[in-house]
């Protein structure tokens, strides 16, 4: 039998890959036939990292077959293999080719040891891969988004049926506790909210030999097998031969593994909120997503989360959304238990603002207005990290935010919603800098914002700004430019 395991994150840049080669070299030491598998567009980056023979359909085993595009390149003992039908089109492939892919992708005394990598995988195929996997590694690292993604990801998997061991692996740390404090967050909510045991396998410290052995396209354990990392690495594959052995021993073959995803790919894969993930979800080119990523965070914002559907979709997606965003800010907590207690940012305390506690409660009295007024719009809803400089003075501090968006159809907002916003004091009126209507207004302390914008050119849209809150203080972080509106 073989051990077959998904290394995941629900952040991108975690560190998976490397995770996936060093750990596969440890096995190897230990005397284990491993093989790490990626998906065919994350193959032709695997060269940035290693120094590999050039991408060609090898044959490494005199008793391998024709490779039907199956890529299998070796280093150092470890097979790395890649298949030009990826993952999400072996279903529609023809039968006799997939089969001749599954059978090539395995070799034939059976691997020990089989290592899925989903870095850039798309979504249905990440999912389905940890689905059927015996052990499924989530790499998280400090950063509270990469944990917050990766509990939304085990939602996912819980909703789905997931049921295998959960191991949980946290990269670049400072000190030693840094990976049990980060474990012991995340593990407490699994197990409230979604009853999911799991377990720690380890942290892998900050370490400059890492960045040296990437320059040199080496792994980081075979260039320096004594650093700090790789001692990590260690210890790691030690608390993964502590498994229980029903993980280790009872996991169907590789191809019966294979056959399952193949058989899994046409199954709805359901989502918080009674969502169900789109097929045109999982065919987005990734190097688009990465760039579009890329240029988002460089100017300074980072997208969290996405929901697209109706209003009363919205409102059951925002049930479950405490419970993924702990972590971040207990600005939708906020939300949900304000949802009868709409008239609160009504009260007159004599401030010249609203207080950062209201601006929850005007912003749920307005969805429930479009709600009841408009009950079958379609809207979207997304969470995004951004930050704000100084270089406004009349607008917010600056400071690191989580800024809430709601765009709403193309059309005249409902007359109960206009007559809302009439009604809060100090809500200001202005026009944009290309003809749109703003309605604003911003806490007494300037630390929170509610804007209501509407433009012939775009769609309507409701935006709450709260600053993001850590360990109990606000993270003022200056950083580049975000333009309000």
């Amino acid at each position: 039998m073989t051990r077959i395991m998904t290394i995941t994150s629900g952040l991108a840049q975690t560190g998976k890959t490397q995770l996936a080669i060093n750990l596969a070299l440890e096995l190897v030491r230990r005397g284990r036939l491993v093989g790490v598998f990626q998906d065919d567009l994350q193959s032709k980056t695997l060269a940035d990292l290693l120094d590999l023979p050039p991408s060609a359909l090898l044959l490494r085993r005199a008793e391998d077959g024709e490779s039907h595009g199956v890529t299998r390149r070796g280093y150092q003992g470890v097979d790395f293999l890649s298949c030009q039908l990826s993952l999400r089109q072996w279903s529609a492939a023809e039968a006799g080719q997939r089969s001749r892919c599954m059978k090539n992708i395995d070799v034939p005394e059976g691997y020990d040891d089989f290592l899925i990598d989903t870095s850039l995988m798309d979504a249905r195929s990440q999912l389905l891969c940890c689905k059927a996997s015996a052990v499924v590694i989530i790499v998280v690292s400090l950063d509270h988004h990469s944990q917050a993604e990766a509990f939304a990801l085990m939602q996912v998997l819980h909703l789905n049926g997931f049921s295998g061991e959960l191991c949980f692996v946290v990269n670049n740390i400072t000190y030693p506790a840094d990976s049990d404090y980060v474990y012991s967050s995340i593990s407490r909510l699994l197990k409230t909210h979604l009853g999911m045991d799991s377990s720690l396998l380890g942290g892998i410290p900050y370490d400059r030999h890492v960045t040296i052995a990437q320059r040199n396209r080496q792994a980081f354990a075979a260039l320096f097998p004594d650093s700090g990392a790789a001692s990590a690495v260690v210890f790691v594959a030690d608390a993964l031969d502590d498994i229980p052995a029903r993980f280790v021993a009872s996991p169907q073959t590789l191809p019966a593994f294979l056959s399952a995803l193949v058989d899994w790919v046409a199954v709805p894969i359901c989502l918080p909120g009674g969502a169900v993930l789109e097929d045109e979800d999982t065919v987005v080119r990734q190097d688009e997503v990465a760039f579009e990523a890329a240029g988002r965070e460089q100017a300074g914002e980072l997208s969290l989360l996405h929901f697209a559907g109706d209003v009363p979709g919205l409102w059951a997606f925002l049930e479950t959304l405490p419970l993924t965003l702990q972590s971040l800010s207990s600005g939708l907590d906020d939300l949900v238990a304000v949802a009868n207690r709409y008239n609160a940012f009504m009260q007159d305390d004599g401030c010249a603002g609203l207080q950062k506690n209201q601006l929850m409660p005007l912003l749920a009295s307005l969805l429930e207005a479009l709600r009841l007024a408009a009950p079958d719009c379609e809207v979207e809803f997304e969470v995004t990290d951004t930050r704000v400089t100084g270089q406004q003075r009349c607008w917010l501090q600056p400071g690191r935010y989580l800024k809430y968006v709601f765009r709403l159809p193309q059309q005249p907002l409902p007359d109960t919603v206009v007559a809302l916003l009439r009604k809060v004091p100090t809500m200001s009126s202005s026009a944009g800098a290309e003809g749109e209507e703003i309605c604003e207004v911003l806490a007494a302390a300037k630390n929170s914002c509610l804007s209501v914008i509407c433009s012939e050119q775009a769609r309507p849209r409701i935006q709450v700004w709260l600053p993001v809150v850590q360990h109990g203080s606000q993270a003022g972080v200056a950083g580049s430019g975000e333009q309000p509106h």
